[in-house]
């Protein structure tokens, strides 16, 4: 092996290391700027559904609830997804982030909205502590 090769051996698995960083889960919970969604416009979801997002359930399992999240989330390993929502009210439309929050499992941990007053239309969740991959049901 010459030193070339040496060379761009060493320089390629910098990048890809530099690249997995920047792919890594994502733990900002931190609720995204509206102009960088990946649908501006956001949705009018299925209240019904959205109702149905419970701590514990997987990715697959909410994606058909209320689809991909709205924002560029990380690639490998999500741990954030982020949802612009509309809702109709009496008067006007209310606009709403909102968020799930994985755990390490990829389970829904806990689900937030930005403003409280968007609460009316699905209750924000949070995890009971018991591991759902515990078959015994005991608090972890």
């Amino acid at each position: 092996m010459n030193i070339r090769s040496v060379t761009a051996t060493v320089g390629a698995l910098s990048c890809l290391i530099g690249l997995a960083a920047c792919v890594g889960p994502s733990t900002d919970t931190s609720f995204p700027e509206h102009s960088v969604a990946t649908w501006p416009d956001g949705t009018f979801p299925n209240v019904d559904n959205l109702r149905m997002v419970e701590p514990g359930m997987t990715k697959g399992q909410v994606y058909p609830l209320i689809g991909a999240p709205h924002f560029h989330e990380s690639v490998f390993h999500v741990r954030v997804w982020n949802y612009l929502f509309h809702f109709r009210t009496e008067d006007k439309t209310l606009t709403c982030e909102y968020q799930i929050v994985f755990d390490d499992h990829g389970r829904v941990n806990r689900t937030r909205w930005n403003d409280q007053q968007c609460e009316r239309f699905a209750p924000a969740k949070i995890a009971d502590g018991v591991d759902r991959s515990d078959t015994s049901g005991k608090v972890q």
